[in-house]
């Protein structure tokens, strides 16, 4: 198991083994007990995300307070699924917390849980209500693992024993594409019609196949600046806008505020600077 790269005193992450990182982004375990945040610190601002996640609370108690420009009131549930996201939002931690979270790219969610993704986008739901009997047993195994390490193996197990039913190729492809996506090619690579096509994207993957388009490449484009920042580079937008295919620096601001309210620029000193937003920088 490779170690975990620690991202601040409060957040670790671990990348997935080497046979599923096709299945699994990462592991992000959040442990703020003892840290003495202040109420600013406590609220855990999230971009727009292609991804599904199952997140368990092992202590204390979070909160959906915003999605876009909706206010909402939600407790979440005790172990979550969350599902693509397609929009930026925030929640709230009631007092300190300890969590643990998977984070699995759409489409091998959609395959080794079988469920339906156009029913869980932008939404934050109790695991045991919408898994199998085999998620359930999965999901609570991990929450009675006495250590982080043991939670990824069981996740990984799972991932294995599932893994030969499912069928990536044509998503994997198109993860690839990214930005570079559109309707006729998916239509082809997945060998259906242009309506079903979208119909799949949204059932399979999450989002429409314009909105994934472009949270991928979002995605692409805020590795290499993590990448960059990390290696104590200068940023230079126009240059990294070119690099990351948008038109020019003006459509990669336009479309960042879009995605996340926020400038290229804003959100580099809020992830510095603000606790708050801790989910930016994984």
């Amino acid at each position: 198991m490779p170690l975990a790269t620690r991202q601040n005193q409060k957040t670790k992450v671990w990348p997935a083994g080497a046979s599923w990182r096709e299945h699994v982004l990462m592991y992000v375990a959040r442990d703020t007990r003892g840290g003495s945040l202040t109420a600013a610190d406590c609220i855990n601002h999230f971009p727009p995300t292609p991804y599904c996640c199952i997140t368990w609370m092992l202590d204390g108690e979070l909160h959906l307070v915003r999605q876009g420009d909706q206010i909402r009131d939600q407790r979440l549930q005790r172990i979550s699924v969350i599902g693509c996201q397609s929009q930026h939002g925030a929640t709230v931690n009631v007092g300190d917390r300890e969590s643990f979270m998977a984070v699995f790219f759409s489409d091998a969610f959609h395959a080794i849980f079988e469920m339906d993704l156009s029913d869980l986008q932008d939404r934050f739901v109790d695991a045991r209500q919408v898994l199998s009997a085999d998620g359930i047993a999965l999901v609570e195994a991990v929450d009675a693992a006495q250590s982080h390490e043991q939670r990824i193996h069981l996740i990984e197990e799972f991932v294995g024993q599932h893994a030969g039913a499912m069928s990536l190729g044509p998503w994997l492809r198109l993860r690839r594409l990214g930005s570079n996506l559109n309707l006729r090619l998916a239509s082809t690579l997945l060998g259906v019609g242009e309506r079903q096509a979208q119909r799949r994207a949204r059932r399979e993957a999450g989002l429409s196949l314009r909105r994934l388009s472009r949270l991928w490449r979002a995605r692409r484009s805020h590795s290499e600046v993590k990448m960059r920042l990390e290696q104590g580079e200068l940023l230079n937008w126009g240059q990294h806008a070119n690099e990351q295919g948008y038109a020019d620096q003006s459509h990669m601001v336009k479309e960042c505020k879009e995605l996340t309210g926020k400038s290229p620029q804003q959100l580099v000193d809020l992830v510095q600077k603000n606790e708050a937003h801790w989910m930016y920088r994984l």
